[in-house]
């Protein structure tokens, strides 16, 4: 191995360190406290390191959402070649969104904030994802496509904010909330 291609993968490793240290402040304390200072005393390193690998935190931020964009895209698409039925598809890939949201908590917070970032190549992938399911099961009608994936995003990302924020919202003792948001799913689309 070259000295170039070590100092390109040590770059690399300290890129994922600062990405990954961010993260573990967000669980802990939360989006607000996460500081360059905070991220360099938790890697072990300086602030002028963390600055070598990102301008400032909002690229740092804008890095970790691209990221979990790129997360979501890759098991979408995985889902997506192994279902064909448009009905069975989004059902699948909310539930697929569920699961993701509670696996990676603080990330998916930080994507679906209001301080997200322009679309990236990723993003945009997912959303012609989910603009074809809907102009299939809308016969190629845009207008009521785009109202029914709002309303969709709106389902999805409502029910999984709601859980996140009052985990403890009187629900059936004997069903777990995945299911009840299944459930949820597959009234909405059944319904179409």
């Amino acid at each position: 191995m070259s000295h170039i291609d070590r100092r390109q993968r040590e770059k690399e490793e300290i890129k994922q360190r600062i990405l990954d240290a961010a993260r573990k402040i967000a669980t802990k304390e939360g989006w607000h406290s996460v500081t360059i200072r905070k991220i360099a005393d938790e890697i072990e390193y300086t602030p002028p390191i963390v600055y070598e690998h990102f301008e400032n935190k909002e690229a740092l931020i804008r890095e970790l959402i691209y990221t979990g964009f790129s997360m979501l895209g890759k098991e979408f698409a995985v889902v997506r070649q192994s279902e064909t039925n448009p009905k069975k598809l989004l059902k699948m890939l909310s539930l697929l969104h569920w699961d993701f949201a509670f696996k990676n908590v603080e990330l998916y917070q930080l994507m679906f904030s209001l301080e997200r970032p322009t679309p990236n190549e990723d993003m945009m992938s997912d959303l012609k994802l989910i603009e074809s399911i809907f102009l299939e099961l809308s016969n190629n009608n845009k207008e009521l496509s785009y109202e029914l994936i709002l309303s969709w995003m709106f389902l999805i990302n409502g029910a999984i904010s709601i859980m996140m924020k009052f985990p403890d919202l009187p629900h059936h003792s004997d069903r777990d909330p995945r299911d009840i948001f299944g459930s949820i799913i597959n009234r909405f689309v059944d319904s179409l």
